[in-house]
């Protein structure tokens, strides 16, 4: 029922009405969580990770509304099983397809279509679901101003799911997902991404107290820029990140105030971080290449949920990570008490193609409890520790096709952070009207901040142009959701603050002295309303309205001249 940019329904933009949740910057479906960058959030489908969630510069998402199922954003209990990201985990899942007949359904959008079709392979045994969207959008681009008359857009995505019953006590679950995406802005550069997705699900009935879940899959992320406006220039930019998964879940319901989570999970990462190559066969563009990275993610993890009291309930959890950074790769070793730069290296050392160059690890603790004060109120708190291997580095303000990611190795120490949040909740009217206030506070090590003119694309020392930083943040949510009658909808209202600090004593430049800066994702207020009005079974009305302030920006103060020619001062 939420309004969005062209018609189409959006399961994104309905995420970024919610208290904690902003968006990362105007036609964009990256977003920010509780103080945290837009990174540091893991995105699922089907239990398959997605690391770029927009097409059309942003104005959609990559989930086809016609055949999503559920959507689940944890931000202050995040369950065990989930890992690898600092801010929250975004869990979206497809249906079904329909066992027992065929149906399907059509739309046609002012800028794309999409189309669904389902139905049983086997009669009440195996069915499957089809979705697939296109847009056709070159003649909105050829409205714009002159100087984007020559643009182009496109998009598409599939989605199959085949899900099949083995027997009563076994399911199985074929899922995948494929999307592509090309632009380009009034010029002969044009820039395509995709995601490619797919995995194998297995579910078992144990017995009536064991249930287990087994997933295996590959993700694949990748992007390129390439230029033909001059032959003997062009060339090809390439990046990839591609991970194969494997995880095992068990719920074991102990008796019926008492359930057990447990199970293990690897993560292989497979990283190109840039390649360089000639376009056609008069370019003299020298190929050039990047080392690829290697490394590996495991995790082991339980979780008891304890009904101690009708009222009372407790969740307690360890996560023990473990990552292996990989070869094959050629490593400096600075200088100790120095900045990281080519003048600091002290030696360098190879190592074989999938040795082990160093590890981290360490536990993470999840710890949630739920008190009910009475039929309509309770309390809950929380307190998480979590650890990111991966980094997004970025010089733009929301996702953006040219992000480069960074795997942890011996210079690049992966994130951890922690959150403690509590939150009192009532519901009032005969549970027709649901309010929610929310406080957290959260501490952040080891975020990734670049000095001065970094160069962030097809760098083999990228180490040698980011700088560790600490980080804090915190805020209080408010909530009030109507969630029956004709009129219906909520109202939200999030303050937050998001800082940083530079503690590397090598970084080799100081920002805003050693103390606390405002992050770039510092929003301090959000203010959303999402509301609904249905006249007739068949005739419905709605509105969003949202406000919020700025990011942090440094103007420049002066001009001076040197060099021959005007500089700014800052």
């Amino acid at each position: 029922q939420i309004p969005s940019a062209f018609g189409e329904a959006d399961v994104l933009r309905v995420v970024l009405t919610l208290p904690g949740v902003q968006s990362v910057g105007e036609a964009t479906t990256g977003f920010n969580v509780r103080g945290g960058s837009a990174d540091q959030n893991l995105i699922l489908l089907n239990d398959a990770t997605i690391y770029n969630p927009s097409h059309f510069f942003g104005f959609f998402s990559a989930f086809d509304p016609d055949i999503v199922s559920n959507i689940e954003l944890y931000k202050s209990t995040i369950p065990e099983k989930f890992g690898g990201r600092l801010s929250s985990v975004l869990d979206v899942t497809d249906r079904e397809g329909n066992k027992k007949k065929y149906t399907g359904s059509a739309g046609i959008g002012i800028i794309t279509s999409r189309m669904n079709i389902e139905g049983p392979i086997v009669k009440d045994k195996t069915s499957f679901i089809f979705g697939a969207r296109t847009t056709y959008s070159d003649w909105l681009l050829k409205s714009l101003p002159q100087e984007y008359k020559n643009s182009s857009a496109s998009f598409y995505d599939l989605n199959l799911n085949i899900s099949h019953q083995l027997g009563k006590n076994d399911n199985l679950y074929l899922t995948g997902y494929f999307s592509n995406d090309k632009f380009r802005l009034n010029s002969d550069t044009a820039y395509g991404y995709s995601n490619r997705n797919a995995n194998i699900k297995w579910k078992h009935n144990f017995s009536q107290k064991l249930f287990g879940t087994f997933t295996t899959g590959i993700d694949d992320y990748q992007y390129s820029i390439a230029s033909t406006s001059n032959p003997v220039n062009a060339y090809k930019l390439n990046f990839s990140v591609k991970q194969t998964n494997l995880k095992a879940d068990f719920s074991y319901f102990l008796n019926p105030k008492n359930t057990l989570d447990f199970g293990i999970s690897s993560i292989y990462y497979n990283l190109n971080p840039g390649d360089n190559e000639p376009n056609n066969t008069q370019s003299q563009v020298t190929p050039f290449q990047v080392p690829v990275a290697k490394a590996r993610e495991s995790a082991l993890y339980i979780g008891d949920k304890y009904d101690i009291t009708p009222d009372f309930s407790v969740s307690a959890g360890l996560r023990y990570s473990l990552y292996a950074y990989l070869g094959p790769q050629t490593v400096d070793r600075y200088l100790p008490n120095a900045p990281k730069n080519a003048a600091n290296v002290q030696d360098s050392t190879s190592y074989r193609n999938n040795r082990v160059i160093n590890t981290y690890g360490g536990p993470e603790i999840r710890i949630s409890a739920r008190y009910s004060i009475n039929d309509d109120m309770s309390v809950k708190a929380s307190y998480n520790t979590l650890r990111q291997y991966i980094h997004l580095l970025s010089n733009t303000t929301a996702i953006s096709p040219t992000d480069v990611y960074k795997l942890s190795d011996p210079n690049i120490r992966p994130q951890f952070g922690q959150q403690v949040s509590l939150g009192l909740y009532k519901n009032i009217k005969q549970n027709s009207i649901e309010t929610s206030v929310e406080v957290y506070y959260k501490k952040i090590s080891n975020y990734l901040d670049y000095k001065s003119g970094a160069v962030l694309f097809i760098n083999p020392h990228i180490k040698r142009e980011v700088i560790n930083t600490q980080g804090k943040a915190y805020g209080v949510e408010f909530l009030v959701r109507k969630t029956e009658g004709d009129l219906n909808g909520w109202v939200s209202y999030t303050f937050s603050r998001t800082f940083l600090k530079q503690d590397d004593p090598n970084a080799g430049e100081s920002i805003n002295r050693g103390e606390f800066y405002p992050a770039n994702y510092d929003k301090p207020n959000n203010f959303n309303f999402t509301g609904n009005y249905r006249f007739s079974r068949r005739f419905s009305i709605s509105l969003n309205v949202i406000y919020s302030t700025g990011r942090p920006i440094t103007y420049p103060i002066t001009e001076y001249y040197y060099g021959g020619s005007v500089r700014v001062l800052y």
